[in-house]
């Protein structure tokens, strides 16, 4: 194979100037997709060749990643789930650059030696070389375990997911606590009180009554009560999307964004009991998109959309919700009666609340979610 691969020919035409090169570059490509881990261990590629080929190869990423996705939510325990569903999302992004999350995780695990550990102590030792990235708290490598790992930071629900992964490893148990802004690990010893884990803060231990900073203004009761909750692995995932979703719309990367706001509607949708029957596939207009009724001749831009139906004869057609133009209407509209359409700008009174500007035939999201949005 290291002989006769085209392959490493084809990464020197990855940033070829000509688009007709690139696309012929992509064709050759597409057939050796899944070999690509392999290859790259005969033929290094740099870090721009890497961007260039994920950048490529994108509807194959998420290909992948969607035919993995359903499978997570199927285990039996809470940290195989957890697990599952982030390496899912770290397979999707470091595929290609030799980053395998659950090896990280063995080592970290190996690192902090077999002990004794106990659920107080581990915090302390774990976040003496892990902490919050308080400089770039948004960026997207906050989200994703394998980058957290590697950089020692993170954001709160990362960092709660690696002590809970690094603590099962070591016969610890602890699970996620959700609170108003924040997210914390909680674990109780036999059957004395919660005790809960600021991971983001160096992992110091609290109380159900927080500190001020964390508590607000909720009364004591309330915060006992929060405290006593079990974060399901799905509510950690579906934070972990929206966090993943709204980044990305910051930076305006289109394609992420609406890929993670795809899975998130997906699993909010499947917890409700909608959609077990129905393929998991990305609907074919995302908001910001221009579209046109073919029957009522009406246009104006997607908003937001509903994946499934509650209906279970129904087949699998997105509900739309669009902006009309020239109208204060908000219609309703399935996938089957709707096309592109390429006339311009959209005149309607909630445009300006949701999209920043309008820009190579496509409205440009900003982070206010819509109302009726998961």
């Amino acid at each position: 194979m290291s002989d006769s691969s085209p392959f490493p020919h084809l990464l020197k035409l990855l940033d070829d100037p000509s688009e007709i090169v690139r696309v012929e570059v992509r064709k050759a490509l597409l057939p050796m997709a899944s070999e690509i881990a392999e290859l790259l261990k005969i033929f290094p590629a740099d870090s721009s060749q890497l961007s260039a080929l994920e950048s490529m190869l994108l509807p194959w990423r998420k290909a992948q990643l969607l035919s993995a996705w359903p499978a997570w939510k199927t285990l039996s325990q809470p940290q195989e789930r957890l697990e599952a569903f982030h390496r899912i999302l770290c397979d999707f992004q470091f595929r290609w650059r030799g980053v395998h999350l659950s090896e990280q995780l063995d080592g970290w695990a190996a690192r902090l030696g077999e002990g004794p550990h106990s659920l107080e102590s581990l915090p302390a030792l774990l976040f003496a070389e892990l902490s919050g990235d308080r400089e770039d708290y948004y960026a997207p490598e906050n989200s994703y375990l394998s980058r957290v790992l590697e950089r020692g930071l993170g954001n709160p629900i990362s960092l709660c997911s690696v002590l809970m992964l690094v603590g099962a490893r070591l016969g610890l148990d602890y699970r996620g606590c959700s609170f108003p802004g924040h997210f914390l690990a909680s674990f109780r010893e036999g059957e004395g009180e919660v005790r809960l884990v600021d991971c983001f803060n160096g992992g110091r231990l609290l109380d159900a009554n927080l500190t001020p900073e964390l508590r607000g203004d909720l009364p004591q009761t309330t915060t006992r009560e929060l405290a006593a909750k079990v974060a399901p692995v799905e509510e950690i995932a579906a934070r972990v999307l929206r966090n993943l979703e709204a980044t990305y719309v910051r930076s305006e990367n289109r394609a992420y964004a609406c890929l993670f706001y795809f899975l998130l509607k997906d699993l909010v949708a499947r917890g409700r009991g909608l959609g077990q029957s129905l393929p998991v596939r990305e609907p074919l207009f995302t908001p910001g998109q221009v579209v046109r009724h073919r029957k009522k001749a009406y246009r104006g831009v997607v908003i937001d959309y509903d994946l499934y139906s509650e209906d279970e004869e129904l087949p699998h057609l997105p509900l739309y919700r669009i902006l009309v133009h020239g109208s204060p209407q908000v219609a309703s509209a399935d996938e089957s009666q709707l096309e592109l359409d390429d006339g311009g700008l959209v005149a309607h009174q909630l445009v300006g609340l949701f999209f920043s500007r309008f820009e190579d035939g496509v409205y440009v999201r900003n982070s206010r979610r819509w109302e009726g949005a998961t």
